[in-house]
């Protein structure tokens, strides 16, 4: 028994053990109970051993007075000695103790213990492991997991001696060989199920918050008020470090500031102060992280042109850091130097500059840890202006489509791998409760462990980011691999070994080595595509890369005029500015008592660059719209002038929105030598009755429906019978049933056909498909960036293991074009892909700054796409993130059935399961937008029948940010069965 530097309170205790699970050779078996890295043989119950125990159940071993942690909990395990000389022992059960259990344990308790080694289970603290356990134990789908192992007996785990590349046995110092235990393949798999449910509990007990599961409020729009404010106070502030620390101005009426701050995937970057240290620009910001994970900062400085890197080499890097991250990147840079590797693979390269890393919340699993926020200072390079500062964040996750991916995330990968995914099982076989917070607050920082570890994790998993498809939407791989390489290439090396036992002791070190593959496994098959639908989690669902930038901005000053006169019962008014790959900023203001020509409003600091459109709604006092206008989208930058200037005119709503209004028949499309709008009053009759009835050509159901405003173009979706179409796939005649999309105008057309307008904008398909598509336009506002697509599709036609892709849409809006044109058809040719979803989406929305999110109602997560700045090959487009979580607290999701996206981009998320519109920001967290609620994060649906009777069809947003749900109760065959409910903006 060796000593470490944690030695925890102990009691003793009797332990007790039912093994008959393990067949029948239990009743022969010479076992071994191992707690604490101490050995105690197991004694065979008799009657009247099981007599004076007093013990629950028909336990068959025993061990007398025990020591045991009292403070945290303890992984313990049994197993039978060697069958042959310098063989392997078998390891025969596992079980989970915590102060006060029952101290008696069955095949339950291997199970339990199983899914509680999955890192986004675990905990190191006694109160809160008790909790999960407790969540564990009463799921109704550990049965089926412990049955299973029941079933396999000794075959549920298996002892393999672990080997080098070349096929070398991986000796300890003492010359024997290292080994693990490698749980059966069926048993991996099982263990999801358990986990996703135990997670839907978990992530939603308000006891847990804080240590297990963590809410930090989204922001998906930035307030103008109280951002006037803040820029007015910065001159007049005092400074907060050296002397003249204030944003930095500079010619021609243009700033600094950060453009998105975040928090984006659990990650938030905000600047505290800019000074000047030699004529440069010296920025002080700062790092926060959410997600249990660790992270590694890098920065990368571009030209004014955005686009062209500028180079500092690491000894010019030395001189432009400051603070305590400056000791941190020399001493890391030093270690490779000493050690001769090239800094360049895992620190960054002359134009993407190490910073450090920041932790995992402000918790370990339970333990306290420093803060999560890490402070970062450095000065802009001298050798070239800088216009643009990009700060990349990375860490294990999916591929995030950054051209920084994967040279950022390789630090704070290997850190993950071996801080939150392996140091769990350490301190599990330790019992390592809140007191060891100042070895891991150590350990965490020290150089001469983590680089070792990061530098051959990185040499040993680098090619395998060659394949794509083994870091893409499926990175079970990754995860398996990293489990083999820190087993076989780290952790069991010499140096590294001798590392981990200054914290935890030589013979705890090794004594983990065995388990340390058991998180990997169990994390790894919930990042399978097979598992994506039952449970992803917040690391294996988040980008690898998340960037911020700090950019040039401006002052702005808009101008809202009326069309003749603004409405009389108008009292306040909002204005929305939506920016091309920034978030939106909003504006809330009083109307003036007396009548005016126009509202005048001065913005500070926003952002330059891409294009931007305004929004301005006006309410009454009930908060009722009263009018509204639209102006843009603009070219966001100066053009010499010393503001950015808009006007926006605004509509006075003659039927505004209340409580009272009714919504009446008005208009029905036909053709009659073209597609024209012909006013009718009456509404049809038909139902869900009347579809698939008829002859052949009939319709047999409705699909998706889209709009722009910006081309007065609707794209729809149907199903019916007898087409004359084969499926885009190949082969089939006329008569399937397939679906099938088209677009037509639903605004006239200055100058064009009075009456056959909508032909303007028709498109059809030329083929046909077995699923839905769904079109996605943008609203109104270009995507992000001139590159970036307005018009999409998702295609059907994909499959879980190539994804389903989104393809671009040319629509046609000009009269001119015939019918038969070409051009009037929909490209459904594969091949070029805007990104890919790794399940089939049932609702999508598309945000104006260039995300598409996306949901299915069977899947407890929300799919978050960043569009690349171009199309690529099917193979290697980027894949959508899911990084949420199943639960019901703030940020969680149960049966989300629709999307859709306000004017200031707050993405709305229709939750079944939770009978709630929660809001999200485009990062994946909850966003508190409603104020008028408690909590702030969302606000009930209303109730027209038990939920698992209600089919939600359709939400969409307005101009003032009223959310519409549609819905149907019962078989949809009498107009009766569906209800369209209208929900105020807060």
């Amino acid at each position: 028994m060796s000593t470490h530097s944690f030695q925890g309170n102990r009691a003793h205790r009797d332990l007790h053990f039912d093994l008959r699970w393990c067949g029948p050779t239990h009743t022969t078996e010479d076992y071994t109970l191992h707690v604490g890295g101490r050995s105690h043989r197991l004694a065979r119950h008799t009657p009247d051993t099981l007599a004076a125990c007093s013990v629950t159940g028909t336990p068959t071993h025993f061990a007398m007075q025990v020591a045991v942690q009292t403070d945290a909990p303890q992984f313990i395990y049994v197993t039978v000695p060697p069958k042959v000389p310098n063989g392997f022992p078998t390891l025969s059960s596992v079980c989970i103790h915590t102060a006060d259990d029952a101290g008696s344990y069955a095949v339950d308790d291997v199970a339990k213990a199983v899914v509680f080694m999955n890192p986004s289970l675990t905990m190191l603290t006694t109160a809160p492991a008790q909790t999960v356990l407790g969540y564990i134990g009463n799921n109704n789908n550990l049965e089926p997991l412990s049955f299973l192992i029941s079933t396999l007996g000794s075959a549920w785990c298996q002892t393999v001696g672990v080997v080098d590349a070349a096929g070398q046995p991986v000796l300890k110092p003492n010359g024997t060989q290292f080994y693990t235990y490698d749980l059966h393949p069926s048993i991996i798999t099982a263990s999801a199920m358990p986990s996703r449910q135990s997670k839907a509990l978990i992530y939603s007990d308000a006891a847990l918050q804080g240590t297990r599961w963590t809410v930090l409020p989204g922001v998906s729009v930035l307030d103008m008020n109280a951002q006037n404010t803040t820029a007015e106070a910065w001159p007049r502030a005092k400074p907060a470090g050296p002397a003249g620390r204030q944003p930095p101005g500079n010619r021609d009426g243009y700033h600094v500031a950060v453009q998105d701050g975040g928090p984006n995937y659990g990650l938030s970057v905000a600047v505290k102060s800019l000074s000047e240290n030699n004529g440069n620009i010296v920025i002080d910001l700062t790092v926060s992280n959410s997600y249990i994970r660790h992270t590694s900062v890098f920065v990368s400085f571009l030209q004014a042109d955005g686009g062209t890197p500028i180079p500092v080499t690491n000894d010019a890097w030395l001189k432009q850091v400051f603070g305590l991250c400056a000791p941190w990147i020399s001493d890391c840079l030093n270690w490779l130097l000493q050690n001769g590797l090239d800094s360049s693979a895992l620190l960054g390269t002359n134009t993407l500059k190490f910073l450090g890393s920041v932790g995992a919340e402000s918790t370990f699993l339970g333990i306290p840890v420093k803060a999560a926020n890490t402070e970062f200072t450095f000065a802009l390079p001298n050798n070239g202006s800088a216009g643009k500062i990009r700060i990349l964040v990375g860490s294990l996750g999916v591929t995030s489509g950054n051209d920084c991916d994967p040279v950022a995330a390789w630090f704070g990968l290997s850190l993950t791998a071996f801080i939150d995914l392996a140091v769990p099982t350490f301190a599990l076989l330790l019992a390592a409760g809140v007191q060891t917070n100042a070895l891991f607050d150590k350990m965490f920082k020290d150089v001469s462990v983590l680089l070792p570890i990061a530098s051959n994790v990185y040499a040993s998993i680098k090619d395998l980011f060659t394949d794509p498809s083994k870091v893409g939407k499926d990175i079970s791989s990754l995860v398996l691999t990293l489990g083999n390489v820190l087993v076989k290439s780290v952790l069991t090396k010499p140096d590294v070994l001798a590392s981990l036992a200054a914290y935890f002791g030589t013979e705890e070190a090794e004594e983990a080595i065995p388990f340390v593959g058991w998180g990997f496994k169990v994390l790894a098959i919930e990042a399978t595509v097979e598992q994506l639908a039952q449970t992803v989690g917040e690391v294996v669902g988040s980008p690898r890369v998340v960037e911020f930038d700090l950019q040039v901005t401006m002052d702005a000053q808009i101008t809202v005029a009326p069309e003749q006169a603004f409405p009389d019962n108008a009292s306040s008014f909002t204005i929305t500015a939506q920016y091309t790959g920034t978030t939106t900023r909003t504006y809330s203001g009083t109307m003036p008592r007396d009548k005016v020509p126009g509202i005048v409003v001065d913005w500070k600091d926003v952002p330059v660059g891409g294009k931007v459109s305004f929004v301005v709604a006006m309410f009454d006092t009930n908060g009722w719209g009263v009018g509204k206008g639209q102006a843009g989208p603009f070219d966001n930058v100066l053009g010499g002038h010393p503001v950015f200037t808009a006007t926006v005119t605004v509509k006075q709503e003659l039927y505004p929105l209340t409580a009272d209004t009714i919504y009446q028949h008005r208009q029905l499309l036909q053709y009659q030598g073209g597609y024209q709008w012909v006013p009718e009053a009456q509404a049809p009759t038909q139902t869900a009755a009347n579809l698939g009835t008829g002859s052949d050509g009939g319709l047999e159901g409705l699909g998706n429906i889209t709009l722009t405003d910006d081309l007065g173009v609707l794209g729809y979706v149907w199903e019916a019978s007898g087409q004359g179409m084969p499926p885009p796939m190949g082969g089939g005649g006329g008569t399937p049933e397939l679906y099938t999309m088209s677009n037509l105008g639903y605004r006239p057309i200055p100058g064009g056909d009075p009456t056959h307008w909508p032909d303007a904008g028709y498109m059809t398909a030329p083929e046909g498909y077995s699923g839905a598509p769904i079109p996605l336009y943008v609203r109104t506002a270009p995507g992000a960036g001139s590159s970036a697509p307005r018009f999409l599709y998702l295609d059907p036609s994909g499959d879980k293991d190539g994804g389903y892709h989104l393809r671009e849409v040319t629509p046609v809006t000009d009269q001119a074009v015939p019918m038969g044109d070409a051009r009037r058809q929909f490209n459904l040719a594969t091949g070029r892909s805007w990104g890919r979803f790794a399940i089939l989406p049932t609702s999508m929305a598309i945000h104006s700054n260039g995300y598409v999110v996306a949901v299915n109602s069977s899947c407890d997560h929300l799919l978050i796409l960043a569009l690349p700045t171009g199309s690529s090959a099917d193979a290697d487009a980027p894949w959508a993130s899911a990084p949420l979580q199943p639960g019901t607290a703030p940020g969680r999701l149960l049966a989300p059935a629709l999307v859709a996206i306000r004017p200031d981009q707050t993405m709305l998320v229709l939750e079944a399961g939770n009978q709630r519109i929660q809001a999200f920001s485009r990062g994946g967290h909850p966003v508190p937008v409603f104020s008028a609620r408690k909590p702030s994060f969302w606000f009930p649906l209303i109730s027209h029948a038990a939920p698992n009777k209600t089919l939600y069809l359709s939400m969409s947003v307005d101009v003032a940010n009223y959310a519409f749900v549609l819905s149907q109760v019962g078989n949809g065959y009498d107009a009766g069965d569906f209800y369209l409910d209208v929900y105020t903006p807060t």
